[in-house]
Order: C-alpha cells, then structure tokens, then sequence
C-alpha cells in the first residue's frame, strides 16, 4: 500500500483540468466528465473563430 494521495475531478472541463495538472505528482488523479473532446478556452473560442488565435 503507498500513502499517495487519489483524487477524483468531476467534470472534464478547463476547471478541472487545471487543478489536475497543479495535483500532478503529488496525488494519483482521475478526471470524470462527459465531454468528448479535450478542454479547451471557452472565452478565447470566439476569438478563435474569428481567425485572431490558432487553436492549440
């Protein structure tokens, strides 16, 4: 048995995305949510639209 901490995020979303990535190492993570693509910036989208900003 290992004292390693294990984190559930609920919701797949930039949220919690984010806070997996700052748990990173230091607990084993596991992100649930129903989305089928991978986050993204949702307030950036419109400017991505618009040709402003190339997606990532």
């Amino acid at each position: 048995m290992t004292s390693e901490q294990r984190v559930v995020v609920i919701g797949g979303g930039l949220a919690g995305l984010r806070l997996a990535q700052r748990l990173g190492p230091a607990a084993a993570v596991t992100v649930l949510g129903e989305e089928s693509h991978v986050p993204y910036n949702r307030v950036l989208l419109a400017e991505v639209l618009a040709g402003r900003y190339a997606p990532r």
